[in-house]
């Protein structure tokens, strides 16, 4: 009996039955070099999956999707196009070898992702498990692990080693005949692995076909992305340029980014909760490293003196279990013992795994309530930024913004909310500076619970809305803490405050949207993450953000004007007028005219003829209420400015007014950054360091 694990589905014994009657079939074969068949001569025409091919019958297409040096990560990567793209119907994966130097806690998922996305294709093919060893059947982390995911799904699947072992033990064969090196089998070694296979598929079983069972190690490698050739386009680059060497065997591969500068670095636009570059490593390479949003620095381990002769290639892991939305990543030439060697340093790809659908995205906080004493949320030791009223024994939080700090001792942490209105709000809840993520549902009352226990001791609290005001509203109604915990004095206040009015780009709409702006699913909306919110972040100040989608001075997408809601709790007529904060704003900032031309350009009108006087107007209300702030009336992010004079004309005349009234505290300001759609973080990122040097340099001097 052979030494297999598992059983075949019904989907195998079809293609061995229409193999048998003369049918023609497509086999695909997806791994490493040892699928490319690398050490027979010629390759492609010696190696095991061609072997197995033609042992199978004339008619049977061979589709060699093997690449040298990659593993299941990137394999899951390039599985679509190299793989399902060409309808097979039957499927051997091939990873054992490269998945052992992949990072353990990667490997298990990414490699059951090739199953799951297989196993659920539109038309799935049979699928087969190889699982082979280095020589002597070293080295078995990986194979045992595809194994046991083999078993999981139902699978054939075969042990190379274990079958080899058992020629060898039974005197039939030595494992040095089928290695020249300890990796790579050579021709002999691709004949035996070709036979095993032919066996294997030929003596398989019956078996039912079952249902997909739930996974064993997660599901974020079946939601990838890839970013190589022209996609992989920084938003912000010095040093780096286009080049470097490419992957011989990868089908469409361009050339990544190269440079041989110390001082290189470049940012990419990425997703997911789990991000990696996929990296040259030689002898003659230099290290990189990389950061993801404000994380931690990875090494990129470039130079690897063990690769004599040729190039490798790497998948390392820069960000994991991060939220499950858009990042900004980094990445930039590491300065170490190679500095000033000529050396170059070069990166192929990014790759993401964890684009969760709506469906399958979970949260730190579980829905159900700690059985402990709710703490109210007019507690004088919780501390609250932004525009926030009191309502029905609770905080109404309506403006994107709207935080929450707090110090506490304890190992648990709830919260409690309620909604009469249709939104979910979202909130960023950072807890020692780790960021988490919540949903309060709207039109309910819902309590929540930190799944994991903090350790023991003090912790510090944020929690920040970051779906824009008119999208949703709820009211906080307290926390509770573990039994003994309790409640510090709070963080001391920020010593600047920053107040900003504007539209979409300003509330962050849109800002992690993957592909078109869409406003049905508004986890990806992050006011948080807004050029506002980011750079009052930046300069260490309190950041409150009055803005709505689709608004304007003189025209809106919706119903209301900024005159009529600027002032609110909440943007609705029916919300009351809030008295101005007995902290003055240093600094008030507005950044309007977007969709007084966007909308009446829609309907092919022109901006209203009194947009610079009734913009003016709104400027004089602004200073009325904020007499001793500092003034910046902002234009762009979008295109507005740039298609319609009206805007900066308006702009520069309110500027113009209001200091030949003696008014010496008002400045405009235009950003070069800009999106044709609706902005996302990363150019929200350069926005934010254009307006961080501006007020560094004109309005806070």
């Amino acid at each position: 009996m052979l030494p297999t694990l598992g059983h075949a589905d019904a989907r195998l014994q079809d293609v061995m039955k229409r193999i048998a009657a003369g049918e023609s079939i497509t086999l695909a074969t997806i791994g490493g070099s040892i699928t490319t068949g690398y050490a027979a001569h010629p390759p492609r025409e010696r190696g095991w999956a061609a072997l197995l091919a033609r042992s199978l019958g004339p008619k049977v297409k061979l589709v060699n999707a093997g690449v040298s040096g990659t593993d299941s990560a990137a394999g899951v990567q390039r599985l679509d196009k190299q793989v399902l793209d060409a309808a097979p119907d039957l499927v051997i994966v091939e990873f054992g070898v490269n998945d052992q130097w992949l990072d353990p806690s990667v490997r298990a998922s990414s490699y059951e992702a090739i199953l799951r996305k297989l196993l659920s294709a539109r038309k799935p093919p049979a699928v087969v498990v190889l699982g082979l060893t280095q020589q002597g059947n070293q080295a078995r982390d990986a194979v045992d692990l595809q194994l046991k995911l083999a078993a999981h799904y139902g699978l054939t699947s075969l042990d190379f080693g274990r079958w080899m072992q058992a020629r060898v033990d039974a005197g039939q064969d030595r494992w040095a005949a089928l290695y020249d090196e300890p990796v790579h089998p050579n021709a002999t070694g691709h004949q035996r692995i070709a036979l095993a296979l032919a066996e294997t598929l030929r003596s398989a079983a019956a078996g039912p076909t079952t249902p997909l069972p739930a996974p064993l190690f997660g599901r974020a490698h079946e939601f990838t992305r890839l970013l190589m050739g022209e996609t992989l386009k920084p938003y912000q680059s010095h040093g780096f340029e286009r080049g470097g060497e490419v992957h011989p065997e990868w089908t469409g591969q361009q050339p990544g980014w190269v440079s041989k500068a110390d001082d290189a670095e470049t940012s990419f636009l990425v997703y997911g909760s789990e991000i990696a570059v996929f990296h040259g490593e030689s002898e003659h390479y230099r290290n990189l490293e990389a950061r993801v949003d404000d994380g931690p620095w990875v090494t990129l381990r470039g130079q690897v003196p063990e690769r004599k002769g040729y190039l490798g290639w790497h998948y390392s892991v820069v960000g994991r279990d991060i939220e499950t939305t858009a990042h900004l990543l980094q990445v930039r030439v590491k300065r170490d013992e190679w500095a000033g060697s000529g050396r170059p340093a070069s990166f192929l790809a990014v790759m993401s795994a964890g684009l969760y659908p709506a469906a399958l995205r979970t949260s730190d906080f579980a829905r159900e309530a700690l059985p402990t004493r709710l703490i109210a949320p007019d507690d004088a030791k919780l501390r609250w930024v932004g525009r926030i009223a009191d309502s029905g024994g609770g905080k109404l939080l309506a403006w994107s913004g709207s935080e929450l700090r707090a110090r506490f001792t304890g190992t648990q942490l709830g919260l409690s909310f309620k909604s009469a209105h249709w939104g979910s709000s979202h909130f960023t809840i950072e807890i020692d500076g780790q960021r988490h993520w919540l949903a309060a549902p709207g039109n309910a009352a819902s309590d929540w619970k930190l799944r994991e226990p903090l350790p023991p001791g003090e912790h510090t609290l944020r929690l920040v809305k970051r779906t824009e005001a008119p999208m949703a509203e709820t009211v906080f109604l307290g926390l509770r803490l573990a039994e003994g915990g309790r409640l510090l004095d709070p963080p001391p206040a920020r010593p600047l405050k920053l107040e900003f009015y504007g539209d979409s780009i300003t509330a962050g709409a849109c800002n992690g949207d993957i592909a078109e702006d869409q406003y049905e699913d508004l986890y990806p909306h992050d006011g948080t993450r807004a050029y506002g919110a980011v750079t009052a972040e930046r300069l260490g100040a309190d950041y409150v953000g009055i803005a709505v989608s689709g608004i304007g001075v003189t025209a809106t997408w919706g119903e209301l004007l900024m005159p009529q809601i600027w002032n609110r709790y909440a943007p609705r007529l029916d919300a009351a007028v809030a008295p101005p904060d007995p902290r003055t704003p240093d600094v008030v900032l507005l950044n309007l005219g977007q969709n007084d031309h966007g909308f009446p350009a829609s309907k092919g009108q022109s901006i209203a003829a009194d947009f610079g006087d009734r913009y003016l107007t709104f400027v004089r209300q602004l200073r009325g209420r904020y007499p001793k702030a500092r003034l910046v009336l902002l234009m762009g992010g979008m295109s507005a400015p740039r298609e319609q004079p009206a805007i900066p004309h308006a702009v520069q005349r309110a500027v113009q007014t209001l200091r030949a009234e003696g008014d010496t505290q008002v400045w405009s300001y235009r950003f070069e950054a800009f999106a044709w759609a609706h902005p996302r973080i990363d150019v929200h990122a350069l926005m934010a360091d254009e307006l961080t040097r501006f007020l560094q340099t004109e309005v806070l001097k």
